[in-house]
């Protein structure tokens, strides 16, 4: 078992990532509830931070190097949308770099669409596993931010894992982005 490496530019971005999520769900249609931020924060960080550090490991063990990203136009719509009561959770996104460092050199190493897959599927799960746990305990808040950071990121719209997903399996896809819309709606 090894340290996942988190480098002071993906510090943070995934600070500010937390940050505008924390943001969104204080928000109710046109109003910010100030005593809502705590938890949301705690909610959050624990949610968002724990896919992030999810996939970046099991990245790791596929043997490619991942870094968090922020996805400047969805970050920033987000902040806007929010306000009118549209939860816009997925402001980044786990890139794996296709570079390895073998017998004192770099290399390119090919993509494997199953491997991507299942990185982006594993985050994934464990978000809808959180928005269950979150339905059965009667707790809104973890239900409703799980929810939220799984139906967005499930989106077939690059980079988003929704994307690598299909890529790898379409039944597999449409089974947890279905999954998706049910927590939404229940």
């Amino acid at each position: 078992f090894q340290m996942i490496k988190i480098e002071k530019k993906e510090f943070f971005e995934i600070l500010f990532s937390i940050i505008i999520l924390t943001f969104i769900f204080s928000i109710k249609p046109f109003k910010l509830y100030l005593d809502l931020i705590p938890i949301s924060f705690l909610i959050v960080s624990f949610s968002f931070l724990f896919r992030i550090l999810i996939q970046k490991f099991i990245y790791e063990i596929f043997g490619y190097k991942a870094k968090y990203r922020i996805n400047i136009p969805p970050f920033l719509a987000s902040t806007f949308l929010a306000f009118i009561g549209i939860k816009l959770a997925a402001p980044g996104y786990v890139e794996a770099f296709p570079y390895k460092y073998k017998s004192w050199k770099y290399s390119r190493i090919k993509f494997s669409n199953e491997e991507i897959g299942k990185v982006a599927f594993i985050g994934n799960i464990f978000n809808a596993l959180l928005a269950m746990i979150g339905y059965s305990l009667n707790l809104e808040i973890l239900r409703e931010v799980n929810s939220w950071i799984l139906f967005f990121n499930l989106l077939p719209i690059l980079p988003l894992d929704g994307s690598k997903i299909l890529k790898w399996s379409f039944g597999h896809w449409v089974a947890l982005f279905i999954f998706s819309i049910l927590l939404l709606i229940l």
